[in-house]
C-alpha cells in the first residue's frame, strides 16, 4: 500500500506543476486565440489523469481559458476582423461544460482557527465551503446572452443542430436555476418560449424526435403556444409512432385553431377510425360541427365515419349533400356525394331508376374528374356512366 502511494505521489505532483504552469503561461502569454488555445491544451492532460480529473480548480482554469477564448474572438469581431464563428460558438460551449464539472468539484472542508475540520452538529459530517462556485456563477452569467448568439450561429451558419440545441438549452435553462434566478425578473417567458421553440426545431431537424417534443411541451409551458409549435409537436409524435401523445397534442391545437385548420380534427378522425373508436369519433366530429357548422369538411368527415362505422354509406347521403351545399368546389364531397348515387345506382334493377340515379351522380364525379384528373375511382364511375348513356365520344375522352 505504501509503495502505491509512494508511486502515485510523483503524479499528482506532476500534474499540479502542470496547472501552475499553465497559469503562469497565462499571465506571461501574448492574449491571442492560439495562446488561449495552447495553454488548453496543454492543461488538458490533467482533465482526464486519474489523480486530478476530480479537482475543481484544473476544471476551473480550464473553463477561464475557454471563455477568454471566446472573448477574444468576439472582440475581435467587435472591431471588424474576421473570426471562425463555429470555433468561436464551440469554445463558449465547452467553457461551459469545464465550468460545470469545477462546480460538481468544488467542495472544500471548513477549518477553524487552528486548522481542524468544522464538524455539521445536525447531520454530524464535515462542513464544507465552495472556492470556485463564485465565480463560475459570475463567469457564466456574464456569457448569458452568448449562448443564444452562439445557437444561431450554429443554427444558421454551420447547420450543426446538436449544438444549436445545446446552446439554446443553456439559455432556456438558466433562469430555472437558483444560482441564477435574477434572470427570472429580466427574460420574459415568451422569450424563453421562443427559444425553447428554436430548439425544438432543431432537434428535429436532427431527427431527435423525443428532444424535440419535450422542447416543444417546454415552449408551450411557458405561454408560447403559436400553431407552429402544435404543428412540428405532432410531426414528431407521428415519427415517434405515439399515438396517445399525438392525440394530446391535437386536442390543445384545436381548441385555439380548429376554425382555421381543419388538420387537427381530421387527425383525431383518423386515430378513432383506427382503432375503431366509432363513438368517440362521433363525438368529436359532432362537436366541431356544432362549434363550426359552416365548415363543409366536418359534415363530410361525419359522412365517412358513419359510412366506416355502419359498412354502407346509405346515412351518410345528408352528411355528404350538406358539405356540398356550403362548399360546391370542395372536391372530397363531390367526390363522395357522386358516389353515393353511383353505389345506388349500382343496387337499382329498373333500368329508369339506375339512370336516374347516375345522372344525379354524373355532375359531381365531373367536377371530381375536372380537377383531379389521375382519380381513379371518378374516372372509371364515369366511364360506367358514359356506357350507360351510349356516350362513346366522353367514353374515349376518358383514355386509359
Amino acid at each position: 500500500m505504501l509503495v502505491i502511494c509512494v508511486l502515485a505521489l510523483p503524479t499528482v505532483q506532476a500534474q499540479r506543476r502542470l496547472l501552475v504552469e499553465v497559469k503562469q503561461d497565462l499571465n506571461a502569454l501574448t492574449l491571442t486565440v492560439d495562446s488561449y488555445q495552447n495553454a488548453l491544451n496543454k492543461l488538458k492532460p490533467a482533465l482526464t489523469n486519474d489523480e486530478t480529473k476530480e479537482d475543481a480548480e484544473t476544471w476551473y482554469v480550464a473553463g477561464k481559458i475557454a471563455y477568454s477564448k471566446y472573448d477574444k474572438y468576439r472582440a475581435m469581431q467587435t472591431i471588424g476582423k474576421s473570426i471562425d464563428e463555429k470555433a468561436m460558438g464551440s469554445i463558449i460551449l465547452e467553457g461551459y461544460d469545464y465550468m460545470q464539472n469545477a462546480l460538481k468539484f468544488d467542495s472544500v472542508p471548513e477549518k477553524d482557527k487552528n486548522g481542524t475540520i468544522k464538524i455539521n452538529k445536525n447531520t454530524g459530517l464535515p462542513k464544507v465551503k465552495t472556492k470556485y462556485s463564485k465565480d463560475i456563477h459570475k463567469i457564466v452569467l456574464s456569457h448569458y446572452n452568448d449562448y443564444k448568439l452562439v445557437g444561431r450561429i450554429f443554427y444558421a451558419s454551420s447547420q450543426d443542430f446538436s449544438k444549436a440545441y445545446k446552446a439554446w438549452d443553456i439559455y432556456t435553462s438558466m433562469p430555472d436555476k437558483a444560482n441564477y434566478s435574477n434572470l427570472r425578473q429580466q427574460v420574459a417567458d415568451s422569450i424563453i418560449g421562443e427559444y425553447r421553440f428554436y430548439q425544438g426545431i432543431v432537434a428535429k431537424m436532427d431527427e431527435n424526435y423525443n428532444d424535440a417534443l419535450n422542447s416543444f411541451f417546454k415552449a408551450l409551458e411557458k405561454g408560447y403556444n403559436k400553431k407552429d409549435v402544435f404543428d412540428y409537436a405532432i410531426n414528431c409524435a407521428e415519427h415517434e409512432k405515439n399515438d396517445s401523445l399525438l392525440v394530446e397534442i391535437v386536442r390543445q391545437a384545436y381548441s385555439l385553431y380548429g376554425k382555421s385548420d381543419s388538420q387537427y380534427i381530421r387527425i383525431l378522425f383518423n386515430y378513432s377510425i383506427k382503432y375503431k373508436k366509432y363513438d368517440i369519433a362521433i363525438k368529436i366530429i359532432d362537436q366541431a360541427i356544432a362549434d363550426y357548422p359552416k365548415n363543409a369538411e366536418y359534415y363530410d368527415l361525419k359522412g365517412v365515419l358513419l359510412e366506416n362505422k355502419n359498412g354502407t354509406i346509405d346515412e351518410s347521403f345528408e352528411y355528404f349533400k350538406k358539405a356540398v351545399e356550403l362548399d360546391p368546389d370542395f372536391i372530397r364531397a363531390n367526390f363522395d356525394l357522386g358516389r353515393f348515387y353511383y353505389n345506388m345506382a349500382l343496387r337499382e334493377s329498373e333500368t329508369s331508376k339506375l339512370k336516374e340515379l347516375l345522372a344525379k351522380a354524373l355532375p359531381y364525379l365531373e367536377k371530381v374528374y375536372a380537377a383531379e384528373p389521375n382519380n381513379r375511382g371518378a374516372k372509371d364511375a364515369l366511364r360506367i356512366i358514359y356506357y350507360n348513356f351510349n356516350d362513346a365520344a366522353k367514353m374515349e375522352a376518358l383514355g386509359d
